[in-house]
């Protein structure tokens, strides 16, 4: 791996990037910090716009959080806020305009990343390495429009897919590099768009194992006495993060129903969304007593509910894009906290599987599911630990921050 010693002055496009100080984090906070600390300078344009929370962090028009030196992030109060999918789009443009125009930088930017969260963050980029004669750089983390493919039909698709496909072709032919999080999309991009494969680099999600480790000896004082209790009085089977449609939840609750018998296990999903009613209903209408919902919780406190955990679930629906593999964050907060994991997904080539961090299984079927939960309940200190520990051995060799972002330099390497 060839990295080079020249100081970087590094920008970051990232809509949705998030950091400690308004109770978030991150990859591109995560990277920031270890590229910052490696002696390069390194600035993150995000929107203060919270979608998850749907409130605006700060309401300045433009804030400056100062994380060290070297390290900044810069807030732009974009509007309008996301009631609608108009709404949305609008808040994408205004967004674009803001990065596109910011010019506060102090030192000039050499390197230019312009991540996909949505992909008018490329044109804002690409505006921006070309006023600072900067090296432009395309992260795709989703693969646009293809991630949304179930989410449109007829007429809307094929407007949605015209725009976001030309924007797709253009701005990965004027990328000097493009990076992924998924491990075959640079066949999507070499087949669909005659970009050589060369250019596409694979960088997946990395963890801070120190600082998880430091997050799961915190007090259970910090946890609500309903939760706390229930973490330590069963062997729960655990979900955290979005409530939402794609992440197969209701798979999930409804499994509850065949381990019924089994006095000691509870079901445990912690986090909030869409789908909170949905699988509230589910609950009730199959009078569920071994599934509890907790609402969502500060990411620091993720690390103490999944050690005080037994096994952890993960789910994925089909989509289109997904043949091309995935890299989700929460895979690696699971393989760090050293627990078995069962992953319900037809994605390609699992890294569950992949890690021996578990088992992958289809989704859609509760009753495999439970049959999967209760085989790795008779054998917990047997298949479970080995499970666990193979996970976290494959985060630490793998996926830490430091590695991910060496990746990032010796890309940042052979585009200069």
């Amino acid at each position: 791996m060839m990295i080079s010693n020249k100081v970087e002055n590094i920008v970051i496009l990232n809509h949705h990037a998030t950091a400690p100080d308004t109770g978030g984090g991150g990859r591109h906070y995560e990277l920031g910090k270890s590229l910052s600390e490696a002696g390069h300078n390194v600035c993150v344009l995000a929107s203060s716009y919270d979608n998850g929370k749907k409130e605006y962090l700060t309401y300045e028009k433009v804030n400056e959080v100062k994380f060290s030196e070297r390290f900044k992030f810069i807030r732009f109060k974009t509007a309008p806020s996301y009631k609608s999918t108009l709404g949305r789009f609008l808040n994408y443009i205004n967004y674009k305009n803001y990065a596109g125009a910011y010019s506060n930088f102090g030192d000039t930017p050499t390197i230019i990343i312009a991540s996909s969260v949505h992909p008018l963050a490329w044109i804002a980029g690409y505006k921006l390495s070309k006023k600072y004669n900067a090296k432009f750089i395309v992260e795709v983390r989703d693969l646009w429009p293809l991630t949304m493919y179930e989410d449109f039909s007829g007429l809307k698709r094929k407007l949605v897919f015209s725009y976001l496909e030309s924007l797709e072709k253009k701005y990965y032919r004027l990328a000097d590099a493009i990076i992924t999080t998924a491990p075959f999309a640079f066949e999507y991009i070499e087949s669909k768009y005659n970009i050589d494969k060369s250019k596409v680099h694979y960088i997946p999600h990395g963890i801070d194992i120190e600082k998880f480790d430091d997050e799961q000896k915190m007090s259970d004082d910090i946890l609500s006495e309903e939760l706390s209790e229930v973490l330590n009085s069963y062997f729960c089977v655990t979900y955290t993060g979005a409530l939402s449609k794609s992440e197969g939840l209701s798979t999930f609750v409804k499994s509850a129903k065949l381990l019924e018998q089994y006095k000691d296990i509870k079901l445990v999903v912690v986090g909030g969304g869409p789908e909170k009613n949905k699988l509230e209903k589910i609950i009730e209408e199959n009078k569920l007593e071994n599934v509890i919902i907790f609402g969502k919780q500060p990411r620091k406190y993720i690390p103490l509910i999944l050690k005080k955990s037994k096994i952890l679930f993960c789910g994925l629906m089909d989509r289109e894009a997904f043949k091309y593999g995935i890299s989700k964050n929460k895979f690696y907060d699971y393989m760090a906290s050293n627990k078995p994991i069962i992953f319900c997904s037809n994605v390609r080539g699992s890294l569950i599987t992949k890690a021996g961090a578990g088992v992958t299984i289809k989704p859609g079927n509760s009753e495999n599911l439970a049959e999967n939960i209760i085989s790795i309940y008779n054998n917990y200190d047997n298949v479970g630990e080995k499970f666990g520990s193979n996970g976290r051995r494959f985060a630490e060799e793998n996926h830490t921050v430091k590695i991910v972002s060496d990746q990032f330099l010796n890309v940042i390497s052979h585009v200069k």
